[in-house]
């Protein structure tokens, strides 16, 4: 487990699940992942109906004034690709991929979009490490996930329910990663690095 280069951390068990947190920067992680096979199981009966699109139209809105001008990537659009195709319509360039259904277009961005994808993560770190070569100088990496609280660990929280949600942070926890970026906490659920 790769985070802000601490050695301290403690094994917690929640609801029969093994996890790992580290003491300096609050990342907690899973301790067992799904198969792949079982992953994609799970991706595959995402559903992608009116309820969603409007759902993803209403997050574009919310990271727009966010968005540095110029290019994106979409990364982890899941098996459709409604965030680009939205952007694309509003004349925003935005690229797609999935681990599971789009191979990664190999392209250098103004920005690199992750919505509801950080959680997902085996190795959140080393991620971010990658998508910051495809980034370019000044560009942004907008990453939507909830932040948790050390009381939520307590009382059941839904996002550590679904048992493809493996990476957790708290709202100081990015920034305390030795991350080639600056870190702002813009809304309680988004996070905007911006490669320096």
């Amino acid at each position: 487990m790769h985070c802000c280069s601490s050695s301290n951390f403690k094994k917690l068990i929640i609801n029969g699940t093994m996890y790992q947190q580290c003491l300096n920067c609050g990342f907690l992680t899973k301790v067992d992942k799904l198969s792949e096979s079982l992953e994609k199981r799970r991706y595959d009966f995402h559903v992608c109906d009116d309820k969603y699109l409007n759902y993803m139209n209403d997050v574009v809105n919310l990271i727009s004034p966010f968005l540095k001008e110029g290019s994106c990537l979409d990364f982890g659009c899941g098996k459709i690709h409604a965030l680009s195709d939205i952007l694309n319509a509003r004349g925003i360039s935005c690229s797609y991929y999935d681990l599971y259904y789009f191979d990664l277009p190999l392209d250098i961005y103004d920005n690199i979009i992750l919505i509801e994808v950080f959680e997902h993560l085996h190795e959140p770190y080393e991620e971010l490490m990658k998508l910051f070569k495809h980034l370019r100088s000044g560009g942004k990496i907008i990453i939507m996930t909830k932040p948790y609280i050390d009381s939520y660990l307590e009382n059941n929280w839904w996002y550590l329910r679904d048992s493809t949600h493996y990476s957790f942070v708290k709202d100081h926890t990015l920034k305390k990663w030795d991350l080639p970026c600056k870190v702002s906490q813009v809304r309680e659920d988004i996070f905007v690095l911006e490669s320096i």
